[in-house]
């Protein structure tokens, strides 16, 4: 590679080698800052984003010190490379990955690092035709030139400082937690044939409990597999907590509360930019509505998904779901009794469920219905902080049994909406 890069070397004008060492650095810097979060949730997407992000770094170095015609192919290859990968896994989904085939959600961070490296494409290809472009330019012209990378790095200290920036792994994946939220609200139907699967994490109980075979949910229904494990254990009594704990524990609720009253209605919701997942209602469930912001790191006063007693407008809030990636469920609020949970054999076509989650259809049967499988979904808890609807089981209750059908029944449908409905 190095000599590609110092082949046909050319002595471009310092107007250029600032303006793209500014785009590539800026788009690199981007990338790297992203490793943490998308690391935690796809180790194939966190290499992705560090190779990406360091190859950037290396190009804005390499353009000051020994600017060349090879490198300023490299500049437009790598660039364009990003910018198609970013289009695909708005458009489609990246092809591999913890969320393969999973369009993501385009957010302010990953539109305005697509900007600065379109542009790096562009300014690459015009330097490259044209080497002494601003070689002769004056003062007055360099310091009116002197805007742009002024606004590059501007823009990108934007990207970095905005609840994208810190939110970004999991808020992106649209179709995720969209599969997350739609296995809530339509999980409650379940057959006898879903394999247990080990969902052990440090300092949370998510065994295999003894007698899940005697685990109903609301609606008399018998629960096996992932979900039977972690009903199990939200079942167990509370572990007492230390002083500490208890007192970050409710700082942790408050925050939660306060951000949940925010929002006390749907139509607030929808406003903010929440939108309905699921396909409607579940009893002891809810109404989920997921908003682009709060994945990745688990931030109590940022929950991903508001949770509502109805899907009119005029609905009330009663909760929120938290969301985190990984092959453990994540630490979260403080001490071991948010016992987070995960679903099975769950299969969406758009938002909406085809078929009940946890149950035994396979990713043949839900291919052949239109729809997309998912083995096993994000984990996932719920906090019913909200006033007026805390859960009889707890706050981190699985099923809040406040939420009913119309009738004042958990009566379900197959797919795990109330009957009539």
């Amino acid at each position: 590679m190095a000599l590609v890069l110092d082949r046909d070397r050319v002595e471009m004008s310092g107007v250029g080698k600032v303006l793209l060492a500014v785009l590539s650095g800026a788009a690199g810097v981007i990338h790297l800052a992203m490793v943490p979060s998308h690391w935690g949730s796809s180790t194939v997407e966190g290499i992705g984003f560090a190779l990406t992000g360091w190859a950037q770094i290396v190009i804005a170095v390499l353009m000051l010190t020994s600017p060349s015609r090879g490198l300023l192919r490299v500049t437009m290859l790598v660039n364009v490379f990003a910018v198609g990968a970013w289009v695909i896994s708005r458009t489609w989904g990246l092809p591999f990955g913890e969320h393969s085939g999973q369009p993501h959600d385009a957010q302010f961070i990953d539109v305005a690092c697509v900007i600065i490296e379109v542009a790096a494409v562009v300014a690459a290809a015009w330097w490259l035709e044209h080497p002494d472009f601003g070689r002769s330019w004056r003062t007055r012209s360099l310091a009116i030139f002197a805007i742009v990378p002024i606004a590059v790095v501007a823009l990108a200290t934007a990207a970095l400082a905005s609840p994208s920036a810190r939110n970004h792994a999991h808020e992106s994946h649209g179709a995720h937690e969209t599969a997350a939220g739609s296995s809530e609200t339509t999980g409650h139907v379940h057959t006898d044939s879903a394999a247990p699967v080990n969902a052990a994490s440090s300092g949370h109980t998510h065994g295999a409990a003894t007698g899940s075979n005697e685990i109903v949910d609301l609606n008399g229904k018998k629960v096996k597999g992932v979900k039977a494990q972690d009903v199990a254990a939200e079942l167990e009594p509370d572990v007492p907590l230390d002083a500490a704990t208890r007192a970050t524990l409710a700082q942790q609720l408050i925050a939660a509360r306060d951000v949940a009253l925010r929002y006390p209605t749907v139509a607030d919701a929808e406003r903010a930019g929440y939108h309905l997942v699921g396909g409607g209602f579940g009893p002891g469930a809810g109404a989920h509505y997921i908003g682009g912001r709060g994945f990745g790191a688990f931030d109590p006063a940022n929950p991903p998904t508001l949770i509502y007693d109805g899907i009119s407008p005029t609905s009330q809030v009663v909760g929120l779901m938290y969301l985190g990636g990984g092959a453990t469920a994540p630490e979260g609020f403080a001490g071991p009794n948010d016992h987070w949970h995960r679903h099975s054999n769950v299969c969406l076509r758009g938002t909406e469920s085809l078929f009940p989650a946890d149950s035994d259809v396979t990713a043949a049967q839900c291919s052949a219905a239109g729809g997309r499988f998912m083995a096993i979904t994000t984990w996932m808890v719920h906090a019913w902080v909200v006033p007026g609807w805390e859960s009889s089981q707890g706050v981190f209750s699985h099923e809040n049994p406040n939420l009913r059908c119309a009738d004042g029944t958990f009566n379900t449908d197959a797919i795990g909406r109330c009957q009539g409905s």
